[in-house]
């Protein structure tokens, strides 16, 4: 069985027991494989939310044509 995760919560700052939720994005980057993840950590008290903002590797190319290049999977624009 797994270790519960210990730290700083990301919001409150409290140190203590933390819960791991993940947020993911429909854009294939080269951090996370076919779907971009976010992970948060954060306490019992806090609620996760969405990023505000999100940093993610991606090849140049798929930059200048996002389409073509398979940069946003399927349902990305719905």
């Amino acid at each position: 069985m797994g270790e519960i995760p210990w730290g700083p919560c990301q919001y409150c700052k409290e140190e203590g027991p933390l819960r791991i939720t993940y947020f993911s994005f429909p854009i294939k980057c080269n951090c996370c494989g076919p779907t971009h993840s976010e992970r948060i950590e954060h306490c019992n008290k806090c609620e996760a939310k969405m990023p505000n903002e999100t940093k993610l590797w991606v090849d140049t190319k798929k930059l200048q044509d996002p389409l073509h290049e398979g940069l946003f999977t399927k349902g990305a624009f719905i």
